[in-house]
Order: structure tokens, then sequence, then C-alpha cells
């Protein structure tokens, strides 16, 4: 009996030990709004982090998932602060930078940014992985999927990132002969009524929460007009977009855990050197291309990592 009892003294102890070292390392998480390349990311930043030996029991996560608008940003990352969070992750540069200004210092690991410096996104306790992939790319293949001479893009004017793409895609109109036909959004709802036909050839959805929460809209509305959707945003091309260049989220989540798990171990995110993708994903919606008439080269559909039939 003294035995059975010291054996379970002894288990309590183990567990009150692994609940106070969950309790003394939090991990925050932001993830702004419902968007499923974050998500997609965040997943895989779970699994890797769970394989550098830090899971829900031996870490605690606090998680927001704001709003794309900048008061629900700035009360996200004062939760942050607040809750004492020993590092955080970051998704989008809005974000990231609400998070710099209200945390205090608070180590911070970003992914999906595509400029960071230029952002902002930066500082002696920041690291992280950007998602910038040249816009180039997309205009090179764009022009083999159709001969466009107008190109509107819909943009968040409060996101940085947003902004800096279609200053980016203005700077390629004389290489590549076409006219950018700049259409901002700044809150939810804004792109739902956006008209194409007669406006624009293509439509390129740029990064930022608030231009692709409404991302189903921004495609049906396009159809109407037989009129294709490209993105630089991975997921995208599951809502109907036909063409997306886009970094690989699996390894924007996968960097950002090995990143945290050093910070974790007492590292200091100015001794963990940012990195750009490797991984760039190229998805083919032959599907929605077909539904408005548009005929897909063979070799598009070559270089293509992923085809929606």
């Amino acid at each position: 009996m003294r035995r059975v009892l010291w054996m379970l003294l002894g288990s309590l102890c183990l567990l009150s030990a692994a609940h106070a070292f969950a309790a003394d390392k939090t991990i925050g998480v932001i993830v702004p709004g419902n968007m499923g390349y974050y998500q997609e990311a965040h997943k895989a930043f779970v699994a890797a982090l769970a394989k550098e030996g830090f899971d829900y029991r031996t870490v605690d996560t606090l998680m927001q998932t704001p709003s794309p608008d900048p008061m629900s940003w700035a009360n996200a990352a004062r939760k942050m602060r607040l809750a004492e969070v020993t590092a955080m992750v970051i998704y989008s540069a809005p974000t990231a930078l609400a998070a710099i200004r209200e945390s205090s210092g608070i180590p911070l690991v970003y992914a999906a940014i595509c400029y960071p410096v230029a952002d902002g996104v930066t500082g002696g306790n920041v690291t992280g992985i950007s998602s910038w992939v040249p816009m180039t790319s997309l205009v090179k293949y764009l022009k083999k999927l159709t001969p466009f001479t107008k190109l509107a893009i819909v943009y968040d004017e409060l996101d940085p990132d947003s902004v800096r793409q279609s200053q980016e895609l203005i700077q390629l109109e004389k290489r590549y002969g076409f006219q950018t036909i700049k259409m901002a959004v700044s809150k939810s709802g804004d792109a739902r009524n956006l008209e194409f036909a007669g406006k624009a050839d293509a439509v390129l959805i740029a990064a930022g929460a608030v231009a692709n929460v409404d991302i189903d809209f921004i495609v049906k509305n396009a159809h109407k007009a037989n009129i294709p959707t490209v993105s630089m945003l991975g997921g995208s091309a599951d809502h109907g977009v036909i063409l997306t260049v886009a970094p690989s989220a699996t390894e924007q989540g996968e960097t950002a855990a090995r990143m945290i798990a050093r910070i974790l171990r007492g590292e200091k995110p100015s001794a963990i050197p940012v990195t750009a993708p490797q991984l760039i994903e190229l998805v083919v919606n032959l599907k929605e291309a077909g539904a408005i008439g548009i005929k897909v080269p063979a070799d598009l559909i070559a270089d293509a990592t992923k085809v929606i039939k």
C-alpha cells in the first residue's frame, strides 16, 4: 500500500513539473483573417514544432485570429504582451508590424511576408522567412495564358505587402506591354461588387487579408466577364483562381517552427538568419480555365507543380 502511495505521489510530481514547464513556455500565434494559406502554413508549423520536441505537452499556445483591420491587429498583439508569451509567430505584414509596436521586445518569428525589410518588419528581436516571389514570374506565365493588355490588381491599401505588389506590377508595364488597373480595398466587403468587364483582360488578386477574404466574390465576378484570375497567394486555385505562383505554405510553416524552437532553447532572434523561400509552386486550374474558354498551353501545364482538372 505504501509503495502504491509513493508511486502515485511520484506521478503527481511529474505531472506538476510538466504543467509548470508548459506554463513557463508559451508561444503566441497571430493568424489574421480566415485565409487558407496562413492556416496551411500554421498546420505545418505545429507539426514541425512537435518534431523539434515542443508540442502541447511542453509548451502552451495563445492563438489569436483577428479580423483584417488595424484595431483588431493591435488588440491581438497587446494580448500577447499581457500574457507575457515567450515568443511569437506571426503571419502577414500588418500583424507583424502591430506586434512589433505593441509587444515590448518579445521575440518574433514571421512567415508569409513578401517584403519584410521594406515593410519595416525588422529588429534585433525579429527573424523569419519571407514569401517574396518575383512579379516577373507571374506576368510571364500570364502572358502565356492570355494576351492581356490591361491587368487589374485588387489590393489591400492597409497591407504594405499588397501595396508593394501593386507598385512592383506597375514597374513591369513597359517591359511587358500592359497597363495596370488599380483597384484598392480597405475593409471586408469592399471587393464583393468590383466590376471587371470592359476594364481589364485579367485580374491579379494581391496579398492581404482584406483582398482575399472576399476571393470567392472576385473570382465569381471575373468569371461572369470571362476574365482569368491570377494570384501570388497559395491556396487561391482552390477558390477558382486559374494561375497561382506562390511559395510553399509547408516550407513557410516548417521554417518558422525551426526558428521558434531555437528561440525556445535560448537563442536570440538576432542569431537566427532571415531566410527566403526555396520552394515555389505553380498551380494551374484547368477546370476554371476551360469554363471561361481559355486553352492552357501545354508548356505551362508541364511547368505546373499542381494541376486542378
